[in-house]
């Protein structure tokens, strides 16, 4: 059901949008049909784990199921089965509104006012860059499952799309200290070099979950808002960077869920505080990412360098991969 009220809410949008101008601040990524299919990284919804054996050693979360057998009912067992799961589409724009995965549409009228940036790009100019960020639930998803329909899988995509636009947290500053106080407590100087340790660790393919203030390379995770320091203009980080705090404001909403461990064999957890290990990014468009998918906070020089510079304002999107733990009953 909430899959089908999802496809209602997308369709009511475009219905109520127009098309925007043809222009790169909101162009169509052409990805409601075969566009998505080429640009899928298949290979990353490996590696497979049955019954706590993984089909290849990496990439994990630290914290996977130790358990191999299990049970929701208590009646029927099941064995614990993992893998990762592309679960949202993560659309960074500057344009407020307007949509390249929905075709291009203005798909929320009358919000200039909130109109983004990429910024100066002159660190010495103290340049802000601010983007928009917009979260659709993965189309065709049970298709792209190789486990097929678990249990979990009607429980852990419940989201609905989101647009920052209509959030009033994301677009003034001083509202976004209410979603993410500990940033009065994290932006001090002993923890942002802290965040050093977590680029490392991101940079070998799993981040820090203790430092869960930080984005690596990307910088600071808090506040959950859409302005940040601009360094390179278009900056995959920087998109990147958007992309991660929204889907950390999802979290604070209510609509992210634990899905990694023991405790979410039968169904995602609501958790406030996201754990970036269970999460996985990789881009799609304008050019998809050549190496698959690359772990929250690892620098653009690892996933990156091959992408063609993005043009100042071009939307990016990328998929938001997720590793489930779950039980499949086989009794």
């Amino acid at each position: 059901m909430a899959t089908l009220r999802s496809i209602a809410l997308l369709l009511g949008l475009m219905l109520s949008g127009s098309k925007a101008d043809a222009s790169l601040d909101c162009s169509d990524a052409n990805l409601m049909g075969e566009g998505l299919v080429q640009s899928f990284c298949f290979e990353c919804l490996f590696p497979l784990r049955i019954a706590t054996i993984p089909s290849q050693p990496e990439p994990m979360p630290p914290n996977v199921t130790t358990s191999a057998v299990c049970s929701c009912d208590g009646e029927s067992i099941g064995v614990t089965v993992g893998s990762w799961h592309p679960v949202r589409l993560i659309e960074v724009v500057t344009t407020p509104g307007c949509s390249s995965v929905l075709g291009g549409e203005t798909v929320i009228q009358g919000l200039e006012t909130f109109r983004g940036t990429v910024g100066s790009g002159d660190p010495l100019e103290h340049g802000h860059a601010f983007f928009h960020v917009h979260s659709y639930p993965f189309p065709f998803a049970s298709l792209f499952d190789p486990l097929g329909n678990t249990p979990c899988r009607s429980q852990n995509d419940s989201a609905p799309p989101y647009f920052t636009e209509l959030d009033p947290g994301w677009n003034l500053s001083q509202l976004s200290w209410l979603d993410s106080p500990e940033a009065l407590f994290t932006g001090n100087p002993l923890s942002v070099a802290a965040c050093a340790a977590d680029a490392t660790t991101a940079n070998l393919g799993m981040p820090n979950d203790l430092l869960f203030w930080c984005a690596g390379s990307w910088g600071l995770l808090n506040p959950l808002n859409g302005r940040m320091r601009s360094t390179l203009g278009t900056d995959p980080a920087l998109t990147s960077l958007a992309g991660i705090r929204h889907q950390g404001l999802l979290h604070r909403r209510g609509l992210g869920l634990e899905t990694t461990g023991d405790a979410a064999l039968c169904g995602g957890i609501p958790t406030p505080l996201m754990q970036k290990s269970q999460y996985r990014m990789s881009r799609i468009y304008p050019s998809p990412e050549p190496g698959g998918n690359h772990a929250i906070g690892a620098n653009t020089a690892v996933w990156s360098p091959s992408l063609p510079r993005l043009v100042k304002g071009q939307p990016t999107i990328y998929i938001l991969w997720r590793w489930e733990d779950c039980c499949l009953p086989i009794l």
